[in-house]
Parts: C-alpha cells; sequence; structure tokens
C-alpha cells in the first residue's frame, strides 16, 4: 500500500487512503512513519511521492529511522512487483483491519467499566456500544446499501415536503429565480451536492461577477465554500466580496480609503467581519485538478474541525486550468478540457460537494446580439457532457459597446442545460459591475421555455 502511493499517481487512492486509515493500521513503526508524513503531506495539499516524502523525512529527522532512502525505495519496488494485487481491496483490508482493533479496544474498555462498576446502569453500556458501533467499515462506506439509500431518498422527499413546491433545496446561489421564493422561477432550488454546474460567458460579461454573488450567498447561508481564482489573486476576491456584501458601495471608492464618509467606513468594517467569519478558502496558486482534490480536501478538514463542512467547490475558470501531468499536456487542448470537465463530476461526487466552474464562450463581436449556444464553448464540446446545468450569461453592450441595442447593466440568463429539469429558459437580472455584484431587476419580465 505505501509503496502504490510512493508512486503518486493515484490521487483517488491517496485520497481514500489519508481518510480511511490511521498510522495505527500498519504493523511496521517504519510504515507507520512514512504514513504518517503522506497524511501531513497530503493534509498541507503538497504533492506525495518518492521524492516529496523522502525529503519530509530527511528534514523531520526521520529518513534514518524508517531505514534510509533506499528502504523507501524499496516500498515503491514491492509495490511494482505486486501490482496484479488490487490497491483497493489492499484498503478495504488495512482499513477493516483497523475498525476492528478499535472496536476490540471500546469493547474492551466497556468490560473493564462494567467489571469496577463503573457503568450504573444499561443505558450507559448501551450508550457506549453505540459509540463503538457508530465509525461504519470502510467496505460499508464503498458499498451503499440500498436500504440507506432509500432512507435517503425518503428524508429527502419529507425535506421537499416540508419546504414546499418553491423552497430552496440545497446551497443558495442567491439568485431568485434560480433559488426559489415569491414571484420566482424556481429552476435549480439550490446548488446540490454531485453535480457539476457550468456557469459561462463571452470575455468581459460578468463572469466573475456572478461567481462572487453566488460566493456570497453560499458562505452567507453557513455553507463551506473553496473558491480557485485562476485569473485574479486572491486579494481581489477578497475585495470583491467586502464590496459585493456592502451592496452599494462603489468599488472605486475602496481605492482612496481617504475619501469614504463616517458611514461608507461603518458598512466596509462590518462587509469585512462578515467575511472573516465565513467558512471560506479562496487559492490563487492551485492550477491542476489532482491538487485541487487535495487542497479541497485539506479545507474540508479546517471545516470539519470547527463544526462545519465544505458544500461547495467554485472554479473561475476552467480554460485556465492546467494539465496535470506531461502525458495529459500533449493531448489537444478540447481533450484537456473535456478530461478536465468530466474530473470536476467525479470529483464532485467522490467529495459530495457542488462543483461551480466559470467558462468562456468563444469571442464574437459581430454576433454580439445572439445568445450564446452550448457548442461554442471555448476548446471543448466536453463540457456540455459533463456538465449537469449549463447557464450562459449575456451581456451584448459588454461585447460591442456601439453594436448592441441594450444597455450596460441589461444581463440575461440563460438555461442552456439542465440534466434534472426543464432548460431552455431564460430570466434578467442587473449587472452592477462598480458594486461588484448583480441584481434583481424591477419590473420583473419573464421568458419562458420547455427543454
Amino acid at each position: 500500500m505505501l509503496g502504490r502511493l510512493l508512486e503518486g499517481d493515484d490521487e483517488t487512492l491517496l485520497s481514500q487512503a489519508t481518510s480511511a486509515l490511521s498510522p495505527a493500521a500498519f504493523t511496521d513503526e517504519a510504515h507507520r512513519t512514512v504514513f504518517q508524513v503522506i497524511c501531513a503531506l497530503f493534509s498541507d495539499a503538497r504533492p506525495v511521492d518518492l521524492p516529496t516524502v523522502a525529503a519530509a523525512l530527511t528534514e523531520r529527522d526521520l529518513i534514518a529511522q524508517v531505514g534510509g532512502a533506499s528502504k523507501l525505495a524499496a516500498m515503491t519496488n514491492v509495490s511494482l512487483s505486486a501490482s496484479a494485487r488490487a490497491p483497493q481491496q489492499h484498503l478495504e483490508t488495512l482499513a477493516n483491519r483497523e475498525h476492528m482493533r478499535r472496536l476490540t479496544t471500546q469493547l474492551e474498555q466497556t468490560l473493564d467499566l462494567l467489571r469496577d462498576g463503573r457503568l450504573a446502569s444499561v443505558d450507559e453500556v448501551q450508550a457506549r456500544l453505540a459509540d463503538a458501533f457508530d465509525t461504519p467499515s470502510f467496505q460499508s462506506t464503498t458499498t451503499p446499501d440500498i436500504g440507506e439509500q432509500v432512507q435517503e431518498l425518503r428524508d429527502a422527499l419529507q425535506v421537499r415536503l416540508e419546504k414546499g413546491a418553491d423552497g430552496l433545496d440545497g446551497v443558495p446561489t442567491g439568485w431568485n429565480d434560480l433559488d426559489g421564493g415569491q414571484d420566482s422561477m424556481a429552476l435549480v432550488k439550490g446548488l446540490k451536492p454531485g453535480r457539476l454546474t457550468i456557469l459561462a460567458a463571452r470575455p468581459g460579461s460578468g463572469k466573475t461577477t456572478a461567481i462572487v454573488d453566488w460566493v456570497r450567498a453560499a458562505c452567507s447561508s453557513g455553507a463551506g465554500v473553496i473558491f480557485f481564482t485562476l485569473e485574479q489573486t486572491a486579494a481581489e476576491i477578497t475585495e470583491l466580496l467586502v464590496v459585493g456584501q456592502c451592496a452599494n458601495l462603489h468599488r472605486e471608492k475602496l481605492k482612496d480609503p481617504s475619501q469614504l464618509s463616517e458611514l461608507s467606513w461603518d458598512k466596509v468594517s462590518e462587509a469585512m467581519a462578515e467575511v472573516a467569519s465565513w467558512n471560506l478558502v479562496i487559492d490563487d496558486t492551485t492550477r491542476t485538478l489532482p491538487r485541487m482534490r487535495r487542497v479541497a480536501a485539506a479545507a474540508r478538514k479546517k471545516f470539519q474541525a470547527n463544526g462545519g463542512d465544505l458544500h461547495v467547490m467554485f472554479e473561475d475558470f476552467i480554460q485556465l486550468t492546467e494539465a496535470a501531468d506531461p502525458q495529459q499536456a500533449s493531448q489537444p487542448r478540447a481533450q484537456q478540457i473535456s478530461d478536465i470537465a468530466n474530473g470536476f463530476k467525479a470529483l464532485s461526487k467522490d467529495m459530495n460537494i457542488h462543483v461551480v466552474a466559470a467558462a468562456q464562450f468563444n469571442r464574437n463581436s459581430a454576433e454580439a446580439d445572439r445568445p450564446p449556444k452550448a457548442s461554442e464553448l471555448k476548446g471543448s464540446g466536453g463540457l456540455e457532457e459533463a456538465a449537469d446545468l449549463i447557464l450562459a450569461l449575456h451581456r451584448p453592450h459588454a461585447v460591442d459597446p456601439h453594436g448592441a441595442t441594450e444597455t450596460p447593466d441589461e444581463l440575461t440568463v440563460l438555461g442552456l442545460k439542465n440534466r434534472h429539469g426543464r432548460a431552455g429558459w431564460a430570466f434578467p437580472r442587473t449587472f452592477l459591475g462598480e458594486f461588484a455584484r448583480t441584481s434583481e431587476p424591477r419590473p420583473r419580465q419573464f421568458a419562458g421555455g420547455n427543454g
């Protein structure tokens, strides 16, 4: 198992192993030390392979304790010579062995308490035994029972019944026509786990502002969020979040804070305090999918330590995502983006979160008045295949200010694909880029459609 992890080419196995095992799962002390370092590297979102683990052991003065670099390399050789053995099967064996060890320890402690008379009632015994059996085995988490899934569906239906036909059924986006509410279209009812949304626009049409809208709404609801920004810096995104949270503060005013009134300062201070309290991680250095998966796992651990969890991952934008290795980089760019989109979809299911990836349409000023199509997504039709939901932001004035008939703040949101409901719809919003937000238009006019 350790040799397979040291090869550094199986992110899924690495994520599962660090989640399902502790160093105590290994009987050999040297193996426990190696795995402890692997877990530390993974938690810090650093690469895990033979050179990085060897370097980390050396930094910690532990390389001699594990038998030196040669013994570490020998672990990889063992893995290669035994490659016919399924790593998943071995991981399951180790995880269940550790689970049985923990269970045995808990039962022995319960028996000791009974013998010493420190458990005074049957209820206390049952409570301790319930704790002992509370943690599921690795096998039970990878092969869910159909009865459990039916119960989850029953619970979900009950929640929907309580919230009503137009009620929110996921993490909010802050856009009424997507989330539901009074006089809304309730098209999506929130961002649900295990799904991939592509939020696309032509260059300069407001996709980052839209993403910031959604991040603010998700975080304000208490959801845990990680935001990978490949186009702007984390500092720039933080400023947009604060400005957007102020509602009516012009972005230009923060360039010269001395011009802020006392009331504006109070609003900025309040907004900064709100943003600082969110379960939010903004990362502007990660550009490959495998590392995003590991940073997201580290963010989840951070949120869980504070009683929360990770619910939504945002990325801006998908065409800037880089290939994970030289072999993938040698493929046509369209194939790379298709693989990345499928990877995002797999990540959403593996981590049980919603993934929102911004994307660009091809620039075409000559047809700025024409709404974009899913087939025009820049780089790959694979995005269309992988996504559960594709939304297009149509703002002609941003693409062709002289040829467009719309005003600069007119924004139309188009539902190009919806795997879990109808598509072909459109609704308006008001683009307020100088305030780092969009808003509900007044008066409201809907354009409906069927899909």
